[in-house]
């Protein structure tokens, strides 16, 4: 007797068994799509042209053991040789043009990788240019059935009838059927068609589409959708577009703005500068290749008419009667308001909407609500001198208010209330002026006429009388060059007099000390500074003496009632020094003196050069020392000339030198003979050398240098013979590197 738990594993067992033999269907390869309906022109040869496109699962598939059960025809096999890959190379060129990044692949041993999409054609004469793998965005793999057939594998549209498509890999197999009455050409219509495509879902469910003659795999296209009749300037308009193969889209136009940009779906408002034009809106479209198509609609964009109605703002009266509002413009366009009828009670803006079809704008009426408005006269109190001219009273207000006066005139001899009543029917208030009449008040500023000399000072005319009248002078201020009469106006309302003062101007005497311009050396005598000119203006000088240090302007002030005018004398304090540099020209030692100065021209100078004993030299701003060293016998260092600069101003300079070689040596031989034995840079003002060996270790280095070096490391042991390396250190000099070799040629 068999027990329970025997028969609970033999369940487990078979259900288990079931579900393994499911997942090797699904997980070896599924076929997604068939082209049934090839593309063949007019040569009747669709049986090479055939496609079925499926997926392999997550482990690698051989081809070794495949085969086919065509609903049509016998399984040829196989076949991957020059001409299939000539057929590949045909494929991919295409779809390089088409703006694709993919690529066909044939498999390599006969083996498709895990997850890969293949595509198998039924021949391998298979036309590549009548059907378009269009602008491939991944790898996919190509299989060629061993087949010249030209018959067709598939059943295109027909009666209604299944067909049934097999294909095994030995150890799975996938097997879908379609019925061929459902075939559709490209706008969906049931009827042959080349490029009649159908598609299957996992479970084997059958979607039947057409996209042409093109492989069975996706696409790359896009289409802007229709747009029928025109639209209204300012309106808007929905665009639908349709994109397959696409990884973003962008909508663009001449003018106008999109709601949605990047999406198939969006609103297109043209601008209202567009009106009157066609404006041609393009949907391009972007692969994860980066390649892009495009496709354009175009729209006639209207001119919109404006209802014609009056809508000048309305100010009116709460509780007043008010117009009433029509549906139809003077020019015709009839719609509706919003708020539909004025209120008296509150203020508000009504907007006419045309109704739709007229291709016309909205208009908007304001309209205030108030309690009564007040007349904007200028009511700011008057006050008039008793006598004098009055302003008109107007019987209508700058806001438009109409009334009367009472008084109707503006009386000069008394003060009084003057109030404005608006006539009937205005909703407005009432307002008063009120006018005062006095007597005229004199300013009592000092106006007893003034001499005074030319460009000296002046007094300054005050807009405040003592007595408190203010207002303005005409000229506004007093002239130190022209004689003149400055009136005072006093400011409007204060009942006040004009009043003037005359003022004589005359020439002025100028002292006439000689105020050319000095230019002295520092510490040398200076002139005195008189305290009376010439011409017998006396005053004071400040500073009352020049200096013979820095430089300044002296000015002479006359003592008062001479009518005389001030001098300035300009005294520059110079200095000058010298700065000696040296440097090598053409293998020759050169001392270069640079005069600085600050009271003349550096190039209006002399130069005197002289050795230790005082003998003169040179007389040029370079001196040739090795020219000179060369012309004496025995020459010892270190040797000492001066130069003198003579300018404005005069300065002696000083300078030693410790030789006249400009050459850097190749090498030395320190063997003790005498004979170049030191590494000699004596007269290059070197500040520090370091020596290198060839293998960049340093292994000598000194400061202020000048030919210490024989040979010898910084621990004084002496170095081999060979090639080093040194980089020598001068003021205001790039460091200069090079190479020296040690020769001490003993024998």
């Amino acid at each position: 007797m068999i027990s329970k738990n025997t028969l609970r594993k033999a369940f487990f067992l078979i259900i288990l068994c079931l579900l393994l033999t499911q997942n090797s269907y699904s997980q070896c390869f599924e076929i997604e799509s068939i082209l049934v309906d090839a593309c063949d022109g007019d040569t009747n040869t669709e049986g090479l042209n055939e496609m079925v496109r499926f997926k392999v699962g997550p482990v690698a598939i051989n081809t070794s053991n495949m085969s086919v059960d065509w609903p049509s025809n016998n399984w040829g096999g196989l076949i991957q040789n020059a001409g299939t890959a000539s057929k590949v190379a045909s494929l991919n060129a295409a779809i390089v043009a088409a703006g694709g990044c993919g690529q066909v692949l044939q498999p390599t041993g006969g083996v498709l990788p895990a997850n890969a999409t293949v595509v198998l054609v039924t021949s391998y004469n298979f036309d590549t240019a009548a059907n378009s793998f269009g602008a491939l965005t991944s790898n996919i793999y190509i299989l060629f059935q061993n087949s010249n057939t030209i018959t067709g594998h598939f059943g295109n549209f027909g009666t209604s009838a299944t067909r049934t498509l097999k294909i095994n890999f030995g150890s799975c197999s996938d097997t879908v059927t379609y019925n061929r009455s459902l075939l559709t050409d490209q706008s969906g219509q049931n009827v042959a068609s080349d490029g009649a495509t159908v598609v299957f879902t996992p479970a084997g469910v059958a979607t039947y589409i057409n996209n042409g003659c093109v492989a069975p795999v996706q696409t790359f296209t896009v289409d802007a959708g229709t747009v029928t009749g025109s639209i209204c300037a300012g309106n808007s308009i929905n665009l639908s577009g349709t994109a397959v193969g696409q990884q973003s889209v962008t909508w663009s136009a001449t003018s106008g703005t999109f709601s949605s940009p990047n999406s198939l779906s969006t609103t297109f408002t043209p601008s209202s500068a567009s009106a009157g034009t066609t404006i041609t809106i393009t949907l391009t479209a972007t692969n994860s290749c980066g390649s892009q198509i495009s496709d354009t609609v175009n729209i006639t964009v209207t001119n919109a008419i404006t209802p014609n109605f009056n809508i000048t703002p309305l100010n009116i009266c709460t509780g007043s009667s008010v117009p009433t509002l029509s549906t139809t413009s003077p020019n015709g366009i009839t719609g509706t308001w919003s708020p539909s009828a004025i209120s008296n009670t509150a203020s508000g803006t009504y907007t006419f909407t045309p109704n739709s079809g007229q291709c016309a704008t909205s208009v908007s009426l304001n309209v205030t609500v108030g309690n009564s408005i007040v007349p904007n006269f200028d009511v700011t109190p008057l006050n008039i001198c008793s006598g004098s001219s009055v302003p008109t009273l107007s019987t209508t207000s700058p806001n438009g208010i109409t009334g009367i006066w009472s008084p109707s005139a503006i009386s000069n001899t008394n003060s009084g209330t003057y109030t404005f009543t608006p006539n009937a029917g205005q909703c407005a208030t009432s307002v008063s002026l009120n006018v005062t009449i006095g007597n005229s008040t004199v300013p009592n500023f000092d106006v007893t006429p003034l001499n005074i000399c030319t460009g000296s000072s002046v007094p300054t005319l005050s807009t405040t009388s003592p007595n408190g009248i203010t207002g303005i002078w005409s000229p506004s201020a007093i002239s130190n060059t022209n004689s003149g009469t400055y009136t005072f106006t006093p400011n409007a309302g204060q009942c006040a007099t004009s009043v003037s003062l005359n003022v004589a101007v005359g020439n002025s005497i100028v002292p006439n000390f000689d105020v050319t311009p000095i230019n002295i050396c520092s510490g040398s005598s200076v002139p005195t500074l008189s305290t009376t000119s010439p011409n017998g203006i006396t005053g004071i000088w400040s500073p009352s003496s020049i200096s013979n240090t820095n430089s300044g302007t002296y000015t002479f002030t006359p003592n008062a009632g001479q009518c005389a005018t001030s001098v300035s004398l300009n005294v520059t304090v110079g200095s000058i020094s010298a700065l000696i540099s040296e440097e090598c020209t053409n293998k020759a030692l050169l001392l270069n003196v640079s005069p600085l100065s600050n009271s003349y021209n550096p190039n209006d100078v002399d130069y005197i050069w002289k050795n230790a004993n005082g003998t003169e030299v040179g007389n040029s701003e370079n001196f040739n020392a090795t020219e000179y060293v060369s012309g004496i016998s025995n020459p010892t260092f270190p040797m000492t000339f001066t130069v003198t600069v003579l300018g404005d101003c005069e300065t002696t300079a000083e300078y030693t030198i410790n030789g006249i070689s400009c050459n850097i040596p190749k090498g030395i031989s320190p063997n003790g003979d005498g004979k170049n034995d030191e590494f000699d840079l004596t007269g290059l003002n070197v500040n520090e050398i370091t020596i290198f060996n060839r293998y960049g270790t340093k292994v000598f280095s000194h400061k202020n240098y000048t030919k210490e070096w024989r040979g010898q490391a910084d621990n004084g042991n002496e170095l081999p013979d060979g090639t080093y390396f040194y980089v020598i250190h001068r003021d205001g000099i790039e460091a200069t590197t090079g190479w020296v070799q040690i020769n001490r040629q003993r024998n």
